[in-house]
């Protein structure tokens, strides 16, 4: 295993060590259900952003009840570990891929990355394992002024404007991964 390099598709492990830093929020924290509310609104017929993408069940169906179609939707079919299956897949064509705790796959982020190049569907990644760091390569791989939204668990909605800023501050906390040539 070698530390991971810029820019660079490929499986990472988050080590025990290295947790913290993963911990802060990347974008902006919403935690009323009245801020949530209106910042999802604000992104309803805004052709400004390129890419609205959800990861996690409960804030991929928070975009849906507000009847916004994120155009890729990352879940794991569990809400605070706990199994659930709360987010509709009538919307989305629908792809499966394992993605392991405290991991993320070359074939997440790979599957990822293609979603992204396409616009005529919306896209759902199922994600047999967990889908936590997928954020990582979805704001890397995302165009610039896109919108990733998450949850930061008992705390609310964070979104994160896709900037050259936040790709910079992403690519750091990649160096604190380890690269391993698993798919």
């Amino acid at each position: 295993m070698k530390l991971v390099g810029l820019n660079e598709i490929g499986s990472y492990i988050l080590p025990e060590n290295e947790r913290e830093y993963f911990k802060q929020t990347l974008g902006f924290l919403y935690r009323t259900e009245e801020e949530i509310k209106q910042v999802i609104t604000s992104f309803k017929g805004d052709s400004s952003i390129p890419k609205i993408i959800s990861v996690g069940d409960v804030t991929t169906q928070l975009l849906i009840d507000n009847l916004i179609i994120p155009d890729l939707a990352i879940i794991d079919e569990r809400v605070q570990r706990m199994e659930s299956k709360i987010v509709s897949l009538d919307s989305f064509k629908v792809e499966i891929v394992k993605n392991p705790a405290g991991t993320i796959t070359k074939n997440s982020w790979k599957k990822i990355n293609n979603s992204l190049e396409i616009y005529e569907n919306k896209i759902i990644i199922k994600i047999t394992g967990e889908e936590d760091l997928l954020v990582l390569p979805v704001i890397l791989e995302a165009p610039l002024n896109s919108k990733v939204l998450y949850g930061q668990p008992n705390e609310g909605l964070v979104v994160v404007t896709v900037t050259g800023e936040i790709k910079n501050k992403v690519q750091r906390l990649l160096l604190r991964m380890v690269k391993t040539d698993e798919n």
